[in-house]
């Protein structure tokens, strides 16, 4: 049994709530510190595990920050402001969620003697990028606030972190089914869309992307923080499949082709001009990540919960980064 202590910032939410399950399970003890934006059901049902411990705080405070890495092995940096249309809503609350946050962390981590941090960054660093097979030295052409801010953390990380291990997870979109939920991922959007109305809308048909299952990603996090310092540290690695890289008419195809019958409309003007085909070799000689689930698994497991009535309103705000982001604007401008 592991008794190190691994601090998930963000540990409530998409990701962080498969990822905080995963480390219990192998034994450790799991901090999480999280302001709980997109509420607390996705940890929910943890709360009586005597190995777990909730923090409600700001990755953008010192305080809270200096007082949850106290006593830590590990920090898995997940806490962000994820997703274009997130982070244009309020573009200085975003540099100071997604990049000022990273050097108050580095900071903090560096003073408390933190053996390591592992980064959760995005593969849309990579941004207009043609057809090309990237890989993690290919140059970067972010196109969005968004990423951006990983990129500007990315380099501050690995050029400032002394004596602490830094390694940096560059994710594929991921899909599939999380006790916290998001629907405004490109799998399980088409897929709602197609369960719930029969059609589907999609933009952009030959542009690439990779995708990845939301338990896979939670697994390369766990790889990241128990690799050996002499393959992981100051490690940047792409993370998916090279199988995963699909086009967003490839994906729509693949809704189709689990639900005969669905109507596809097509449309050719295109605001958003990310682009890219990712090679996932460097994660899988180095840390030995291949991602066990498909996207048809992600696909199968946003249908069954949506015919099931488990989630009956799959447009509700609390599904969607954006949309909880604009009520909690609303509700601290009208307190």
């Amino acid at each position: 049994m592991h008794r190190d202590i691994v601090l998930v910032t963000g540990g409530a939410g998409y990701i962080g709530s498969h990822l905080v399950r995963r480390l219990l399970q192998r034994g450790y003890r799991v901090r999480v510190l999280d302001k709980f934006l997109y509420g607390e059901h996705g940890i929910a049902d943890l709360r009586g595990d005597r190995n777990f411990e909730v923090r409600y705080g700001d990755i953008c405070h010192i305080r809270d920050v200096v007082q949850a890495v106290k006593g830590v092995r590990a920090v898995v940096a997940l806490a962000a402001l994820v997703g274009d249309a997130a982070c244009d809503l309020d573009p200085k609350e975003t540099l100071m969620t997604n990049y000022e946050s990273t050097r108050l962390l580095l900071e903090a981590c560096r003073d408390a003697a933190v053996q390591r941090v592992v980064f959760a960054s995005s593969c849309s660093v990579y941004g207009a990028n043609g057809n090309n097979l990237l890989h993690e030295d290919s140059p970067l052409h972010p196109v969005s606030l968004y990423a951006r801010t990983r990129i500007m953390s990315e380099d501050i990380l690995l050029r400032e972190a002394g004596n602490l291990e830094v390694v940096i997870l560059r994710l594929s979109t991921v899909c599939g089914l999380s006790p916290r939920m998001r629907f405004d991922l490109m799998v399980n959007t088409i897929t709602a869309r197609a369960t719930v109305t029969g059609s589907i809308r999609i933009v952009g048909a030959n542009q690439w992307r990779p995708h990845l299952h939301v338990q896979d990603a939670a697994d390369a996090f766990v790889r990241a923080v128990e690799a050996p310092a002499a393959v992981a540290d100051r490690g940047v690695f792409n993370v998916g499949g090279d199988h995963l890289n699909f086009t967003v008419g490839q994906i729509a195809q693949k809704v189709v082709e689990f639900l005969p019958g669905t109507k596809v409309e097509e449309f050719d003007h295109i605001e958003d001009r990310r682009s890219y085909r990712v090679s996932f070799r460097r994660i899988r000689e180095r840390l030995g990540f291949v991602p066990r689930r498909s996207v048809e698994d992600a696909i199968r497991e946003v249908h069954a919960v949506l015919q099931s009535g488990q989630v009956p309103d799959y447009s509700a705000p609390m599904y969607y980064n954006v949309k909880q982001l604009q009520e909690y604007t609303r509700q601290r401008a009208s307190a």
